[in-house]
């Protein structure tokens, strides 16, 4: 399993994932220039993407969702409500609802709502007892869930913002309640807490995503979620316009 972040943050998110010959993208919200760009500084082209699964129908996710559609057809796996909310659905030819299925290609998906201002979700992936779990742009994970998270050898998990900074910040007031309320995203302190209930002796990286340009510092985050890092995990943050450190196990 290897898995590269192609670019976490509030303006768009895309992240590579190869498992033996199966090759996908988990969101797909930069620009398709940008996006086939940083495939072929991995030596991958575009056309050979088996599927795309998408976590939800913001335009940081699903901005390039359209042209990998009507380019190259490429296979798409998305919610019922992911589908209905998403405003160029009419490009969407080759998808099947992420809801209704347990195996994509011989990959395990367990599907984990997140809760936020639009409905989608988080992503648990299993193949040959190789773990990863991805969850972003959810204001909480709800204990009824936790058990799935439970020691992964692989954590993508937001640590969108530290909470002084968006709440001192420019954002309006609504802006600024949303973001830290339970439809919003995960603090610094949240993504900590979630990870001290979490990683196992299994783990072996941790990647914080989707961190804000302007309520967060890499600094914070690392701080914030390094005390309850062992020592022989990675702790990696993911970069707003760059490819990541590369995860393999």
């Amino acid at each position: 399993m290897k898995i590269e972040v192609l670019a976490s943050s509030s303006t768009g998110n895309s992240t590579y994932v190869e498992i033996g010959n199966i090759k996908f993208l988990i969101d797909v919200g930069m620009s398709f220039s940008y996006i086939r760009e940083k495939l072929f500084y991995l030596d991958v082209t575009p056309d050979q993407i088996d599927f795309i699964i998408i976590t939800h129908a913001h335009n940081d996710h699903v901005r390039s969702l359209h042209t990998f559609a009507r380019v190259y057809n490429t296979k798409v796996y998305i919610g019922k409500d992911t589908y209905n909310e998403y405003p160029k659905k009419e490009f969407l030819k080759n998808y099947e609802f992420i809801d209704e299925i347990d195996y994509i290609m011989g990959i395990s998906v367990k599907s984990i709502p997140i809760s936020h201002d639009k409905k989608g979700f988080g992503y648990i992936f299993e193949y040959n007892n190789k773990t990863l779990a991805y969850i972003t742009d959810t204001g909480m994970i709800h204990s009824k869930y936790h058990e799935y998270f439970d020691n992964k050898n692989v954590y993508l998990i937001e640590s969108n913002h530290d909470v002084t900074m968006e709440m001192n910040g420019t954002k309006d007031e609504m802006t600024k309640i949303r973001n830290v309320g339970d439809e919003g995203h995960l603090s610094n302190e949240q993504c900590a807490m979630y990870l001290s209930h979490f990683i196992g002796n299994n783990t072996k990286y941790v990647m914080l995503m989707h961190l804000s340009e302007h309520d967060n510092t890499r600094a914070l985050a690392f701080e914030a979620n390094n005390k309850i890092i062992k020592n022989d995990i990675k702790l990696y943050i993911s970069k707003p316009d760059n490819v990541s450190e590369i995860i393999e196990i």
